[in-house]
Order: structure tokens, then sequence, then C-alpha cells
């Protein structure tokens, strides 16, 4: 026990019988109210030596004054007498009454109600068993209390006696039981037709707390967020919302009045006898006697005024304070002596914080390590000061601390290490913090030189910081190691973290580090490293589609780290590989530089060419004629092999297969290789001409032709050597361009192709075989080469006629007839001239038809123009836009159908509005 108050007289011997105080903070000035209705005001002398009475009103009531309640703000006491709430000018000598509330008497006691959506003063009434609400407005010019509906249930059985409010909860006592009562605005109040806004109400939910058995006593403590309730000797709390609370302080015996003077509850028992308390842990701390003392008042920070019958005294704390302070250092009661340093100016702030560092030395030694770390915090205390509290993560030649948890058993030390963990975290996310605004500044030229100090200091810590986070992790949260180092602000030293991360196995967490500091080689390494390990983590099981992924995250910029890495990719998986240049879920692989990797893959693995090139062509539409030329270079080398094995492989006497039907690749390669040559515009056909084979790859060679424009030889491939009259068709189709000079006469030329076969197949193939497998066949003797060469080709004139009859409107029919051979039956040329008249007749009808609606709508466009040319305009100075209703002057301008006019701009502008 220690003094923690001393008393001093206010007043003595007064001449009236004191019923209440009340103390107004601004003029540090205490109101007594007297029975005989008569208000003292006591204010603290000029000399600072104790209160001298400043002002006296005896017609302050005629009655007893009940109950005080200072209303600063808004210049207003408060008063119950007679059973009448009243509100005084309180600046007025004389306390002038401004309003008195008429409605509700006889008064029980009230409360100041202020709810934290506005600033507006309520006051809570109760009186006949209910609750009634006021608000101070203004009314007819003047200011009163207005009464506002309060929507509650239950009904109470008896009046509600000691009203306390806090934010926008009631709480009181109904005969032996507590309540508090949540206030809500109600918003469904319908608005009067004649009112300007809708009318205020306020719903209250009352919820039952606790009963109890003596006088009752509510005290907020809004600092610690509590309420407490005298219940019999002991108060018991609840927080703000009603529930109950652990804290309970126990008195001597059931208090008549109790105040919160932080750190302190102070209870007025009987007989004058006034007992302190400690809110920490209910302790007592002080006893006196005052005689005949019955009420308590509190007053500024550290002050509490008693009553007795004609005395008021004070207790202060101020003048034993120093003293007390040291007393309960020494007694490591360091909860109390903060709460009395803080709440007093007679320390200094450095002062004050030694004494919370000693208090968290404390905490800590008592094992409790999230208080210590938060009050370690809370006066900023240098990181390493904590750190050398654990030596096991400090590095070497760092002092240590006296106390360490290398004292402490082993769960205690994994206590600290979670502890110091999550305090770590908080700091670390400050600092991060920090360091980002800077970064912001920066990149907005708005730092100071001053600022780069102090980066310099954030970042030295927060690299501190997350090294030690690491080790702290390790030892106590192995699953958050991971998250740590992925945080982008992450200022964990590098060799230390990997020199770490490697001792304590964690390979996973290695490769994350080299990945996020972008430490590309090594993390590659390690991938494939592990790859290889039986006894590797799963993590790295599949380290092929982990290297490609981390491949495919990186830039133009490390084109030659990606080269490296993909060979080893490559002799890996070739399909797999060759994502790592055409994956498509970043733009980083698109954005590769395409020649590069061709030539790369050219001298590594030509066969990862073909997919990579056809991915870059028909899906990223590259156009360049490099890219097109060198899948044809691969596609023609791909079907030279693999057409050599096929006919090689193939009977004698089979029959020769279409191109692209064959089976395996090679009808594979011939149908990509085919479809290529009839899509892509990109590529020199001469130089594919000499590519391929000279004695095979005719439907290739044709469609060549056919690019160059010599449908002719094409043709004859299609129809001598092929044999193959529905792709000389589908070859005229392709080619077939009415507006062009050359390919219009691609079916002319069909036509001509089989009537007169040998007229260019000679000069098309080389001397030697003729057949589709050329020189490829060994087995064919010279003798036979030398028939198939000099072996003419037999005109077919019924095919030829057929075609001239199916494509008559694509032929020139009197070409055509005069390339038959002259003894050609009338007969067997019937059925195509039939053909060429009906079309003939066709187009003649679809031309007469096309000459009449052009001219029908020749004649409407002349008549709309003779119409429009007919119109007067007249445009003169008052002439006004209809769009801006600016002057036309001499604007190009529109007419409108109905007669307005408009600039021409204003009309276009309109136009392109609406569209």
């Amino acid at each position: 026990m220690f003094d923690a108050y001393t008393p001093s007289e206010v007043a003595l011997r007064l001449p009236v019988e004191v019923t209440c105080l009340s103390f107004q903070e601004s003029s540090q000035t205490v109101l007594a109210g007297g029975r005989a209705g008569h208000l003292y005001a006591y204010s603290v002398s000029a000399n600072r030596r104790g209160f001298e009475l400043t002002n006296v009103c005896k017609t302050f009531h005629k009655k007893a004054v009940i109950e005080l309640h200072v209303c600063e703000q808004e210049d207003l006491l408060l008063c119950v007498s007679d059973g009448q709430l009243m509100a005084h000018r309180i600046s007025d000598p004389t306390y002038k009454v401004e309003t008195l509330i008429h409605k509700v008497k006889p008064v029980q006691t009230f409360a100041r109600f202020s709810p934290k959506t506005s600033g507006d003063l309520y006051v809570i009434v109760s009186s006949r068993k209910k609750l009634f609400l006021f608000k101070w407005g203004e009314n007819d010019g003047h200011k009163e209390f207005l009464e506002v509906a309060l929507d509650y249930n239950p009904v109470f059985m008896d009046t509600p006696t000691c009203i306390k409010c806090v934010g926008e909860v009631v709480f009181f006592a109904v005969r032996n039981e507590y309540f508090s009562m949540t206030m809500q605005k109600d918003k469904s109040l319908p608005k009067a037709p004649d009112e300007p806004t809708s009318p205020e109400g306020w719903n209250g939910f009352v919820t039952r707390i606790l009963n109890f058995n003596c006088q009752p006593g509510i005290v907020p403590m809004i600092d610690r967020r509590r309420v407490a309730f005298v219940r019999n000797e002991t108060v018991v709390t609840t927080d703000i919302w009603g529930n109950r609370s652990v804290d309970e302080y126990r008195f001597t015996e059931v208090p008549v009045q109790i105040v919160y003077d932080s750190p302190y509850l102070v209870g007025m028992l009987s007989k004058g006898r006034v007992e302190v308390r400690s809110i920490f842990d209910g302790q007592l701390i002080q006893t006196m006697s005052l005689p005949k003392a019955m009420t308590l008042c509190k007053g500024s920070k550290g002050q509490v005024f008693v009553a007795a019958l004609s005395d008021i005294w004070i207790m202060d704390t101020l003048l034993n304070i120093r003293k007390n302070v040291s007393h309960l250092i020494q007694e490591r009661q360091f909860e109390l002596a903060i709460q009395l340093a803080d709440n007093s100016n007679l320390f200094a702030d450095n002062q004050k914080i030694e004494i919370k560092k000693q208090a968290a030395l404390n905490l800590f030694n008592q094992k409790k390590f999230e208080e210590s770390f938060a009050l370690f915090g809370e006066i900023k205390t240098d990181v390493l000061t904590i750190l050398r509290m654990f030596p096991e993560l400090l590095p070497d030649g760092v002092k240590r601390a006296p106390n360490t948890i290398s004292d402490m058993a082993a769960n205690d030390r994994m206590r600290a290490l979670l502890a110091l963990g999550n305090y770590l975290s908080e700091i670390r996310t400050e600092h991060a913090k920090h360091i980002d605004l800077y970064n912001r500044l920066r990149a907005s030229e708005a730092s100071k030189k001053t600022d780069n100090e102090k980066m310099h200091t954030l970042l030295t810590t927060l690299r501190v910081v997350d090294t030690t986070l690491l080790k702290c992790y390790i030892k106590a949260k192995p699953a958050l190691v991971d998250s740590l180092i992925r945080l982008p602000s992450n200022e964990c030293t590098f060799d230390d973290a990997e020199q770490i991360l490697k001792m304590e196995g964690r390979l996973r967490s290695l490769f994350i580090l080299y990945e996020t500091r972008k430490k590309h080689e090594m993390a590659l390494d390690l991938l494939i490293e592990q790859s290889s390990r039986p006894d590797a983590d799963p993590f790295f099981d599949d380290a092929v589609v982990q290297v490609v992924e981390y491949l495919q995250s990186l830039g133009n910029n490390q084109l030659p780290l990606i080269l490296k890495y993909a060979k080893w990719v490559l002799a890996k998986n070739l399909e797999v590989g060759v994502q790592i240049f055409t994956s498509d879920e970043t733009e980083m692989a698109r954005n590769l530089n395409r020649k590069s990797v061709v030539e790369f893959m050219k001298s590594e693995c030509p066969a990862a060419m073909i997919p990579y090139l056809e991915h870059v062509i028909f899906k990223w539409e590259e156009h360049s004629s490099f890219f097109h030329e060198t899948l044809l270079e691969y596609y023609v080398a791909k079907v030279n092999v693999l057409f050599k094995d096929y006919v090689h492989a193939f009977p004698d006497d089979e029959n020769i297969t279409r191109a692209g039907d064959e089976d395996g690749e090679l009808g594979v390669f011939r149908r990509r290789l085919l479809k290529f040559l009839e899509v892509s515009h990109s590529y020199s056909p001469q130089t594919v001409l000499l590519q391929l084979a000279p004695h095979a790859f005719f439907e290739e060679r044709a469609l060549i032709f056919g690019r160059l424009k010599q449908h002719d030889q094409a043709l004859a491939l299609y129809v001598n050597t092929l044999k193959n009259i529905p792709a000389a068709e589908g070859y005229c189709r392709l080619y077939y361009n009415s507006s062009d000079d050359t390919n219009s006469q691609v079916f002319l030329l069909l036509f001509r192709a089989l009537i007169h076969p040998n007229h260019h197949h000679s000069s098309l193939l080389p001397h030697g075989d003729s057949t589709p497998f050329g020189s490829y066949r060994e087995d064919i003797s010279d003798t036979s080469t030398l028939v198939n060469s000099t072996s003419s080709y037999q005109p077919d004139v019924n095919t030829a006629i057929k075609i001239l009859a199916k494509y008559a409107d694509k032929i020139d029919t009197i070409a055509a007839l005069n390339m038959l051979p002259s003894k050609t039956p009338l007969r067997i040329v019937y059925s195509a001239i039939n053909s060429v008249i009906q079309t003939t007749g066709r187009q003649s009808s679809t031309r007469k038809m096309e000459k009449s609606v052009s001219e029908c709508a020749l004649s409407k466009k002349t008549e709309r123009k003779n119409r429009a040319q007919s119109t007067k305009i007249i445009v003169n100075f008052s002439s006004e836009c209809v769009v801006c209703e600016k002057k036309i002057a001499v604007s190009a301008f529109v007419r409108y159908p109905d007669g307005r006019l408009a600039h021409l701009y204003c009309h276009n502008d309109s136009q392109g509005v609406r569209n």
C-alpha cells in the first residue's frame, strides 16, 4: 500500500448541506449544489494553492439541488430540482434558466446521450417507470429541449435509476437489475407533407446484464472500453456493449458511490471511509477516512472531489506521484507506474519510455511475451535490443542480453519465438509501407534530401528484421517461410538467407529465394540437379515442367539464358521443350527474338523446328518470308527422307497412292506441305521448286507452278502424270479469277491439256523416269525408263467436253471449240454446246435485268437531283445553325428536308454522336 491520493480542503463548514457535486474542466471549477437550492462555485486560486470561492448563487433553485451535470460545449448546466430537469446558462453569473422540461415530471434521474453520428446534445430522462429522450435544438427562434420519439421494449416494473451512456449504448438499473439499451436511429418514420424533413425517432434494444442487492452504481471506464457495475461488495465489468468480462474488483464492504480515476477505482464506503483500488489487479492501494463524507465527483486527471454535509475536499495524486512511481517500479508494479506517469505532465518523454522499457523486460522475464513485445513496439524500441534476448537468432559477434530465452524451458522458448515472429511481422509491415511511400515520392520527385538518410535506416532495419524473421519462422512457423521469401518487399540478406536455408535443408524455399531475387541460373541449376536425385523433395518431381515454366517467365533480355537451359529440356522432352518458345499464357514467349530461336534450333535441335515454325506462322500470324521459307525447307527435307523410305518399301505392282494419303508420317507431312504451299504467300516459289526432288512431288510442283502462274505446266502434271482430273478441277477453282488476264484462262488451259496432252508435258520431266516414284526406284531399268520417256499421251476429248459443259461460264467457248480435232463427232460436242447456249442465255437475261435496275435507279437519282436543284435556299446574315445556334455566315452548311440549316461540321459531329 501507498498514499495514492493526498486529501486537502476545498471548502469547510459551508452554511448549507451539500447534496451534489459537478466539475467544470475548462475553468477548473467545482460546483456544489445545496439542500436549500443554493449553488457554490470554487475555482483553483491564482497562486495554485488550493481553491477559492468564485461565485455563490442563492437563487439557483427554491428546493434542494439533487443532480448537476456540466455541458461545456453547449454552455449549459443541467440540474434536477423539485422533480424537474432544467438547463442553466453556465457562463451567466446568475446561472440564468434557459429552459426546463415540462412534459416529464417528476424526474428521477437523467444522463447525457451523445451519439457518434452527430455532435448534438441529447438527454435521456427517467420518470414514472419510463425513459424519455430529448434533443437540444432550436424552436421558434430559441433553444430548448425537444422531445424525440423513443421506442423500446419491455415495459419496466419500476422507474430506472443510475443512468450512464457510453457511445450509443445506455446502461441503467431497474430495481435490483442492470440493463443495457443499444440505441439505433429509426429511419422508417414517414415525412409529413408540410414538413421539410422526416421526424426523428430512435429505437432501443434492451438487454438484461445482471442483478444486484445494494445501492446501484454504474461507472464507465472509457479508456479501457469497460463499464463497471456495483454488485454488493464486488464491482464487475462488461465491455461497452454489455458483454461480461473477467475483470472484478472486491471492496471491503458495499460501496455507496464509486468513481473511476485511471488507474484507480475510488469507492465511498460507510462512515466516510474512502477506499482506493488498482484497476489492474484490484489490489487495495489506500484507505482514508473523511468525516461524514458521502459524495464523490471526478475532477481532472488524478483528482477526485469528496463532499460531506458541509465540507468539500479534493484528493490529488500529483503531490506524491514521483515518489509513488518510484515505489511502484521497485515493487515491479509497472502497469500502475506507467499509467500514473502517462497521466501526469511531471515526467519527460524519455523517463516514460524508460519506465515502459523496464516494464517490457519484466513482462519478458515473466514469460508474458506478447504483452512484452507490444510494449516494446509502443515505445519504438530498437529491434537489435530485442533480438539480443534471442542469441540463437543473432549473427556471431553481437553482444547478448543478460536474460535470454536460452535460460528457458523448450516450450517457453517456442512461445517466445512465436511472439517474436508476430512482433517482427508487424515491424516489417510498417517499415515496408514507409519504404513504399518513399519510393513513390521519389518517383514523383517530391522526396526531400533528408529522406535519403531515413530510407537508408529503414532499409538497414528491414534487412535485420527479415533475416531474423526467417530464422524465427524456420524454428517456430515453418509453414510461413515460403510466404516471407515471396514478399516483394522482402529484404533478407541474400547470402545469410541462402546459408540458413541450405543448413536447414529447405531446398524448396531455396528455389523460391533464387526465383524472387532473380538468381535465374542458380534456380535452374537447382531444379536440374534435384531432378536426378531419387531422394529429392517431391516439389522437384516434375522438374522438366518447372524449368519450362521458369524459362517462360523470362523475357527477351534473358534469351541467352533461355537457350542455354532449353537444350536440357529439349533433350528430355521435345514437345514440352518447344512450349518454352510457344507459350500463349504470357507475352514473354511471343516477344522473343524469333530468328535467334530458329538459329538455335537449327544447330541444337532441328526436330523442334517444324512445330515451332508452325506455331509462329499459324498461331502468331508471322508473315516474314524468312520463317515461311525455313519451314518449307524443313517440310521438303522431311518428306524427301520419308518418301525415299516409302518408295523402297512399296511393291512394284501396287497402284500409286495420292499425295497425302500415304501411311504414317509421310502422309501427315505431305498434307501439311500441300496445305502450306496453298495458303502461304510469303515464300519464293523458285527456291522451293529447286529443293523438291525432280522425279517426285508432282502435286507440290503443280501448286508452285500455280503460284508462278504457269498453269499449263501444272495442269499437264495433273492430267498426264497424275491422271487426276478432279484434282485438276480443284486447282482451277483455286486459281480462277475473272479479273486477272492469266488466271481467267485456267479452265481453258485445262481443256487444252485434255485435248493436246503432249503440248507441254515434254518440258516438265527431266531425262529419266516419268513415273511418280521417279529415280527413287533403283529397280527400274534404263530400258523401261526410255520407253516411258518417249511414250505419248492420248487426247481425252470426252472429258474435255464435260469440262466445257460444266464450266461454260468460265471458258472462252470459241477458243475451246477451235481446239477440238476436226474429226470430232457433232453428237459428242452437242452437250457442251447446249450448256454453253444455256449459260449464255442466263448471262444475257442477267445483264438485261441489271441494265433495267440500273436505269431505274439512275432515273430516281436524276429526279431527286433535279428536285434538289430546283429548291431555293436563302442564307443571309441572320441565318443560324440549328445545332450550335451561331450564325451560318460564309461557312459550309447543310440543309435539312424541313428547311433548317446547320454548319457542315456541326452536322458531321452530330452524326458521329448518333453513330
